[in-house]
This record gives C-alpha cells, sequence and structure tokens, in this order.
C-alpha cells in the first residue's frame, strides 16, 4: 500500500515519501511511510479519531511553516534577523 501512495500525484502521503526519499533513500521512505499508515489505521480503528485527506497543497502548505519556522529559531539563535525580500524592488 505505500508504494502505491507513493506514486500518488495528489495525496498529502504521497509528497510525504517523495520528500523521505529525496533524504534518506526510497528504502528508508517506503518503510516511513507504512509506519506512517499503521499508526492511521491505528488511530482510526481504536481510538476512533476521523482521518480526511486534506491533499498535497495543505501539507507542502505545512512543510514550509516548518521551515520558516525552524529558520527564524536558527537566525534568533545566531542572534541574527530574517528580514523578506520584496519579489519586484522599485
Amino acid at each position: 500500500m505505500a508504494r502505491a501512495l507513493a506514486r500518488s500525484k495528489y495525496i498529502a502521503l504521497g509528497g510525504y515519501y517523495r520528500r523521505m526519499a529525496a533524504r534518506r533513500g526510497g528504502l528508508v521512505a517506503n518503510k516511513a511511510l507504512a509506519h506512517k499508515l499503521a499508526i492511521l489505521f491505528w488511530r482510526v480503528m481504536v481510538k476512533g479519531i476521523d482521518y480526511a485527506e486534506q491533499g498535497l497543497a495543505h501539507y507542502e502548505a505545512q512543510v514550509l511553516q516548518t521551515r520558516q519556522r525552524l529558520l527564524r529559531s536558527l537566525a534568533k539563535q545566531f542572534g541574527q534577523q530574517l528580514v523578506p525580500i520584496q519579489a519586484n524592488p522599485p
């Protein structure tokens, strides 16, 4: 099931697989996705928690927010301040 989700284009779990595969390789990413699926299945079946797929765009937005938060934290740790760059300077 993890391999089938890895090929999906619009599902967040497919994006998770691709992100993990880029960092650690396909075998590790496959196992990580299978583990994530097992946890989701357990939560739905045992705890009765509803699961609704949010989609790839929502997942990528979350990843971007996390990266920005970590970058701000790292800048603060080094006594720096981030200044956003304007897209089209006048």
